[in-house]
């Protein structure tokens, strides 16, 4: 590691590095694969100045074990990383088994949630969003259940696209006797906003994320909980965003 400022604005830089890593193996077609990619990874933590001879780490989530295991096997050869200004070496790497606790247990966000709700859902509770986007960024002082039903609805069709289901499970059409998936959150704390400046397709954007904390009791649908902490929760996983961590 060498000295220097931390880059808040990595999201794109680490994307890149993740798909340099696929390059020429079975998973090359993520980078171009439309829709969900099915991975997350966390900041670099701790976030702060970096200094020669610190220690910081990268966590990298996948639904897919085998994709995770290919990401430890391709680092071990590579010796440094560059992340925009952030040089690091890299130490080591290896494959991280977390489980859901007994309930009930909280999961926290590690980096923001972004959710972009239709205008229309807006409008149907009489919120007329500013702009004339027609996906609008939820923030704190929009309706609290827009964005826990645009939650619960995105988790669950990333789970069916997942594992190759009409739906996901619990839902009518799905003929599974899971719980259902809506009423996922039932019990959660807003902790605070936050705006980033991300680039996407060659341009700056602005993203607006917002970070969460979500008790879980006996009757939490672990299956679909264990499937976000893998693929990451809300839009924009790939890119680093709505990746959780079990408190």
């Amino acid at each position: 590691m060498e000295d220097g400022p931390y880059e808040m604005q990595y999201h794109y830089h680490l994307q890149g590095f993740i798909y340099s890593l696929l390059k020429g193996s079975k998973y090359d077609y993520v980078h171009d694969k439309e829709g969900y990619k099915f991975f997350c990874f966390s900041n670099v933590f701790p976030a702060y100045d970096l200094k020669k001879g610190d220690i910081r780490t990268l966590v990298v989530s996948s639904p897919s074990a085998g994709f995770v295991s290919h990401l430890r096997d391709a680092l071990r050869p590579v010796d440094g990383v560059k992340l925009g200004c952030m040089r690091f070496q890299i130490d080591y790497a290896r494959e991280l088994d977390v489980k859901l606790p007994d309930a009930p247990f909280t999961i926290i966000t590690g980096t923001p949630i972004v959710m972009r709700i239709p205008r229309e859902m807006y409008r149907a509770q009489g919120v007329e969003p500013k702009g004339q986007y027609e996906y609008v960024y939820w923030r704190s002082d929009h309706p609290i259940d827009l964005i826990m039903s645009q939650l619960e609805a995105n988790l669950a069709k990333k789970y069916a696209q997942y594992f190759g289901l009409a739906a996901a499970p619990g839902h009518p059409e799905s003929g599974s006797r899971h719980l259902l998936p809506v009423g996922l959150f039932q019990k959660f704390k807003f902790k605070k906003q936050i705006s980033t400046r991300v680039l996407m397709k060659g341009s700056d954007h602005v993203v607006i994320g917002t970070v969460w904390e979500f008790e879980f009791g006996r009757d939490a649908n672990r299956d679909m909980v264990r499937f976000a902490l893998d693929a990451g929760l809300g839009e924009r996983n790939s890119l680093g965003f709505g990746f959780l961590n079990v408190r």
